[in-house]
């Protein structure tokens, strides 16, 4: 005869999977999240965003080419002026060089005699420095540094989109699966009552047993068909929420078939979660994995750049500028001597309050982000710490649950045995029976959340593999 127990002998709790279909298993899922998760796909393109506010920060530093021609054909002083400046500005303490070309024509009056050049002009080249403000740090390089840390920030945000979507279609993977498992509990519990009329009716018709015994049983047969249905409704369930993981080369959704449910959850292993050591030590690898650390680094940076700038701001304006030009061409001397030109320009702030309201500002949101900072990291710490509890008590859970049900198929045994020989009824056989179901579903219970506690586990220390 077939017993509930003989039943869940069918359900393997090691083993390989089914032949005659290709099971679903998780690395399949996670892979699918990585190349298709639309919310990865938008941190995808912040990035993309992130990348061209770098390039635009860049173009601070393209050469600017600039020409200017102007001309007086009548009045006193015919002339015509051509120049053209070539200027480039560059990363080092502010520097910027330059070179240009400049020709005149025509007759200038004594006054406007440095418009004056050679036949055929003058090449001048030179280069700007500035010593105090904007030497060390500039509003262009303070840009530019701040778009370099926010290409950081996109990263460390695709990392948290993609651990946060692993993680969240990792266990809607696991419910599925463990939807699965819980209605072959209850087909199984369906069937055994099945069986069982077939054979209450061939006793009742001999008059073995009186009619009551089988429309119990009946009567539990409904019920039990009743399970079957809300746990194939899970089922479906479940499959609806993986769709939203699950897709396809096109980014649409793929609602998974019945027959690539696994045919088990694998049994834990010993480990030492809880172990203090091992907690500290995984604590260590969250604070270097986790990509919102990365990311509050890259904020964190973002904010002493604009303090530094608003610093070097308090700072007196000197500036030192240096060219050479020479002339060429007819009349010659003077002008065909290389002249040098040197100059300095100081410019002192008084009250300079805009600048110092700027640092205030500045020094106060980074003292801000340092604290949400140091909140972060003991969160962090505290979610390792959580999650090796979680661990360790659903490891010992599905001990205690696969105990459970050792004993329970023992007993279901035992009184389905003194049902044979008389000495029990129907009500007691169900009772062992339904005691024996809730137990395995208890096993499944306890396999999914140990299962699921290994994902986050996993997404707690930063792992996105």
């Amino acid at each position: 005869r077939l017993s509930l127990s003989m039943l869940l002998m069918l359900w393997p709790v090691r083993g390989q999977a089914e032949e005659a279909g290709s099971p679903l298993l998780l690395p399949e899922v996670m892979e699918s999240i990585r190349r298709a998760y639309p919310l990865i796909v938008a941190a995808l393109a912040d990035r993309r965003a992130a990348e061209g506010e770098l390039q635009a920060a860049r173009g601070g530093f393209d050469p600017m080419l600039r020409a200017k021609g102007d001309a007086s054909p009548f009045g006193n002083y015919r002339i015509g002026r051509f120049d053209l400046l070539i200027e480039q500005p560059t990363p080092l303490w502010g520097a910027s060089a330059f070179a240009g070309y400049r020709v005149s024509v025509g007759d200038f009056p004594d006054y406007d005699g440095k418009l004056v050049t050679n036949q055929y002009g003058e090449i001048r080249a030179g280069v700007a420095v500035p010593l105090l403000r904007n030497g060390p740090i500039d509003r262009r390089r303070a840009s530019l540094r701040r778009a370099e840390a926010s290409v950081q920030v996109a990263d460390s945000s695709l990392g948290e989109a993609r651990l946060a979507a692993l993680r969240t279609g990792g266990s809607r993977y696991i419910d599925w699966v463990g939807a699965g498992l819980r209605r072959q509990v209850a087909q199984s519990l369906f069937d055994l009552a099945k069986v069982r009329d077939e054979g209450l009716q061939v006793r009742v018709q001999r008059g073995d047993i009186p009619a009551i015994e089988r429309i119990d049983n009946q009567r539990a047969l409904w019920q039990r068909q009743g399970l079957q249905v809300a746990a194939q409704r899970s089922v479906e369930q479940a499959a609806l929420e993986l769709s939203l993981f699950l897709r396809d080369e096109q980014g649409s959704p793929v609602l998974v078939r019945d027959s690539r449910l696994p045919p088990q959850l694998p049994r834990p292993e010993r480990t030492n979660f809880g172990d203090p050591a091992q907690v500290q030590a995984d604590q260590k690898i969250a604070q270097e994995q986790r990509p919102e650390l990365r990311k509050l680094a890259q904020q964190r940076r973002q904010l002493e750049i604009e303090r530094d700038l608003a610093k070097n701001q308090l700072w007196p304006s000197a500036d030192l500028s240096a060219s050479v030009s020479q002339d060429f061409g007819p009349p010659g001397y003077p002008r065909d001597k290389t002249v040098l030109d040197l100059s300095l320009s100081l410019d002192i702030p008084t009250l300079n309050r805009a600048a110092r309201g700027r640092l205030a500002q500045a020094e106060a949101a980074l003292q801000r982000f340092v604290a949400q900072q140091r909140l972060i990291v003991d969160r962090i710490n505290l979610e390792v710490a959580d999650v090796h509890s979680q661990l360790a008590q659903a490891i010992r859970r599905v001990e205690l649950a696969e105990r459970e049900l050792d004993l329970a198929q023992q007993v279901e045994s035992a009184e389905r045995a003194k049902f044979e020989l008389g000495d029990s009824t129907l009500l007691n056989v169900n009772l062992r029976e339904q005691a024996t179901f809730d137990a395995a579903l208890r096993r499944i219970d306890a396999l999914v959340e140990l299962h699921r506690a290994k994902i986050i586990h996993q997404a707690v220390l930063g792992n996105e593999g």
